[in-house]
């Protein structure tokens, strides 16, 4: 859809709407949009830079009588012009830290505790996927015989992490062979996360290149007996909080909150949402709205991903979800500065 074209009045009276609906949660009539207006506008006028705000789809009317919600468009409209994303409030940070206890745990029981926490103090839903390997990218591959037909798979990761797999060893290749196996490896795909490194040496040995064919061959033959996805078989994603998308007004009706919490028990689905941004989301908080996020499409949420870092323990994603009518700026500047005392704490111990 082409960017909306709003003269100043048309923005002034959209940012006015939206924040005020997302203080009411309550449709927004031309009367209190005139009363929360800044300057003084006649009703006449409100309503017809309404009528061109429906127009360019920036707002909705749920019943004739009633006033105008924002449209996923102009939510996306109001965060990318307007949203001021503050660090929390001292009572925010302390509550936030909260969730910073028990990082020298395992990945998945600190993720536990923190997703608990986070959806409490930011309200919604949180979903956290324990990442071990799937972020990791490879500093060097060692591949060690353990009988007929097996081998461990050594991987040292880019946080000086070290994973152990056990895969077939079909050629039954000697420990010499396994040592050039996993420097060849090593020299090829360093900095790759597991499933990349795996995707790119199967295209990069079907290509038929005869240089070091034999080599690649015998490597190609391991690489074939690994999982295409680690956590695809048994994805371990923590859903905290669920209960609390009932109390909003979005989902007070008993069958569309069902369907609801049916969505959130197809883990696979979750795992795939965290997992398609779980590296962008390492970088900065990826914020999806409504149809922006393909995995919830038909569901009017917003979804704050964000990846931290535990060192060796590997990585954890979070994803804060909740309605359309999200605290921004809350969750923004929370998460923000959140991520960042992880970050912290990590670089201390």
């Amino acid at each position: 859809m082409a960017r909306p074209h709003l003269n100043p009045r048309g923005e002034s009276v959209l940012r006015t709407l939206i924040e005020t609906y997302l203080e009411a949660g309550e449709p927004v009539g031309s009367r209190l949009l005139a009363k929360r207006y800044p300057e003084p506008l006649s009703s006449a006028t409100i309503r017809s830079v309404l009528s061109d705000l429906e127009e360019e789809s920036m707002v909705a009317q749920p019943h004739t009588s009633a006033g105008r919600v924002p449209t996923e468009r102009a939510y996306r409209y109001y965060v990318d012009r307007w949203l001021n994303a503050l660090p929390p409030g001292p009572e925010m940070e302390g509550r936030l830290s909260a969730a910073l206890d028990g990082m020298d745990l395992d990945p998945e029981t600190w993720a536990r505790h923190a997703s608990r926490t986070l959806a409490e103090v930011m309200g919604g839903v949180c979903l956290a996927l324990p990442l071990p390997l799937t972020r990791s990218r490879l500093v060097r591959l060692e591949f060690v015989p353990v009988g007929p037909g097996r081998l461990v798979a050594i991987w040292v990761g880019s946080q000086g992490e070290v994973d152990h797999r056990l895969v077939e060893n079909p050629g039954n290749y000697p420990q010499t062979v396994l040592t050039e196996l996993g420097n060849y490896a090593t020299a090829h795909f360093a900095g790759l996360t597991l499933v990349e490194m795996r995707s790119r040496l199967l295209e990069a040995l079907q290509a038929g290149a005869q240089e070091g064919e034999s080599l690649r061959g015998r490597l190609r033959d391991l690489a074939a007996c690994w999982p295409e996805d680690p956590g695809a078989a048994d994805p371990q994603v923590l859903v905290s909080g669920l209960g609390r998308l009932g109390g909003f007004p979005e989902f007070e009706d008993l069958a569309r909150f069902r369907g609801l919490v049916a969505a959130f028990e197809e883990h696979g689905r979750l795992a795939r949402l965290l997992n398609a941004f779980a590296d962008r989301a390492s970088e900065d908080v990826q914020l999806l709205l409504g149809s922006e996020n393909p995995f919830f499409e038909g569901w009017p949420l917003a979804t704050a991903v964000r990846t931290v870092a535990l060192g060796p323990a590997g990585f954890v994603t979070f994803a804060l979800v909740g309605p359309l009518r999200m605290d921004y700026g809350l969750v923004m500047g929370g998460l923000r500065w959140w991520s960042g005392q992880v970050q912290r704490r990590r670089d201390l111990s």
